[in-house]
């Protein structure tokens, strides 16, 4: 053990004797020079002292072989000396080569090279949402999103920037439909963990658009907000989970609340889905029937064949509605969503917006693709969910899209062949 002990320290001084980066002060082997290269605090004296009081003079030093010099041969001399690590056999390239510097620092760049290449092989294996949380260093980090695309382009928008969104972000959404946020979440942020905190807003403004990037506020309104908790409604939410929001999504919601033109108010995550819900209803019976007979709001009105098919559209809408998950333990829900109450609603703004065209009228018009697959398949799609099935909502869906096909080849002026399926 002592013969290994003394090889061990003469090796390391042989090495600072040798070492060229060493000051010429230093080379003597003074405790200075020798506790910044190995760690370990060897003085001259005694050093010098031990081999003298054996041999009576100071011998030349004979490098030890490399089983002797090894610390992994002795676990106390790995403990006694943290700072040394010497590479063994095993670890050098060519185990029959003699221990040299170039040997060592050939190891110790074989050894980065591996380091490099497990960093690169699990840079591969990341998953999609992992990769899209690196933005560019060109790029910024988006904190606050609005998003006021129409429903079916949702995801494609905001997909152009996902790369520049994290946990730490906030999406808010102010559109009409619903069912937007469970497709982002699907093809965009699978993960929970990575996933921005979403803000759901129900606008009641009348807004409509003249010419690309100009909008007509029409009508004052309001702005419902709500900020949408990480676990499903249906579940019980503690207060404090709400309170613990990301700074961006208490940012936003006090600078909405606080611009006066926007009117807009906050709510907790059971009350904006039931506003959700009802503006949902009210689009499902003024958006599409308008859209098929190319008429105003008003038409609606004083009509009693259109009353008739009114009610029955909100038959079913009412049994989904109160049927759903989420509001199996909110209070009178079965009293707020009656189809007595919806249908009041729908005659009153339909009476409000009499002259008003719905935006479902002028996305036909236009030849854009319609949001009916957010309204009423909505509920065609909850309901199925429920085992509901909603014949009269599915066969107005359809009827949507039948026109807006139908509106499109016109304005393109396009004739189907006959056996032509598209």
């Amino acid at each position: 053990m002592k013969e290994t002990r003394r090889g061990f320290e003469a090796e390391a001084v042989r090495r600072l004797l040798e070492d060229p980066s060493t000051p010429v002060g230093n080379r003597s082997g003074k405790k200075e020079g020798l506790s910044n290269k190995t760690g370990v605090e060897v003085q001259e004296d005694s050093l010098t002292r031990g081999l003298t009081s054996k041999t009576g003079a100071v011998p030349a030093v004979n490098a030890p072989t490399l089983e002797e010099s090894n610390p992994v041969a002795d676990d106390s001399l790995q403990k006694d000396r943290p700072g040394i690590r010497i590479a063994s056999k095993e670890s050098l390239p060519g185990a029959s080569e003699p221990l040299t510097p170039e040997t060592e620092v050939n190891a110790w760049f074989a050894q980065a090279e591996q380091e490099v290449d497990e960093a690169q092989h699990k840079e591969k294996d990341m998953t999609a949402p992992e990769q899209i949380r690196i933005p560019d260093e060109q790029e910024e980090m988006i904190h606050h999103l609005i998003v006021s695309v129409k429903a079916p382009q949702t995801v494609k928008a905001i997909q152009a920037v996902a790369h520049r969104l994290t946990q730490d972000s906030s999406i808010l959404f102010l559109q009409n439909g619903m069912g937007m946020i469970d497709e982002v979440n699907k093809k965009l942020f699978p993960d929970e963990k990575y996933r921005p905190t979403y803000i759901v807003g129900v606008v009641s403004h009348g807004l409509y658009s003249n010419r690309p990037f100009s909008v007509v506020h029409a009508g004052e309104g309001t702005i419902a907000l709500g900020v949408l908790p990480r676990v499903p409604i249906g579940e019980s939410i503690k207060l404090e989970a709400l309170n613990r929001l990301s700074p961006s999504a208490r940012y936003l919601m006090r600078t909405m609340t606080r611009t006066a033109v926007f009117v807009a108010v906050g709510f907790s995550p059971t009350d904006i889905l039931q506003q959700q819900l009802d503006k949902l209803a009210v689009n499902c019976i003024i958006n599409p029937l308008t859209a098929i007979l190319d008429c105003k709001n008003g038409a609606l009105l004083y009509n009693f064949y259109f009353q008739r098919v009114v009610r029955l559209l909100l038959a079913e809408i009412s049994v989904v509605i109160k049927s759903l998950p989420e509001l199996s333990n909110v209070p009178n829900v079965n009293m707020r969503f009656d189809t007595l109450r919806l249908e009041r609603m729908v005659f009153l703004i339909a009476n409000t917006t009499a002259e008003n065209h719905s935006s479902m009228v002028q996305d036909i018009r236009s030849g854009r693709l319609t949001e009916i697959d957010y309204i009423n398949g909505y509920i065609v799609q909850r309901g199925e969910e429920m085992g509901i099935h909603c014949v009269m909502n599915y066969m107005l869906m359809h009827m949507v899209k039948g026109k807006n096909k139908n509106t499109y080849q016109e304005n393109a002026d396009l004739l189907p062949l006959a056996g032509q399926r598209s």
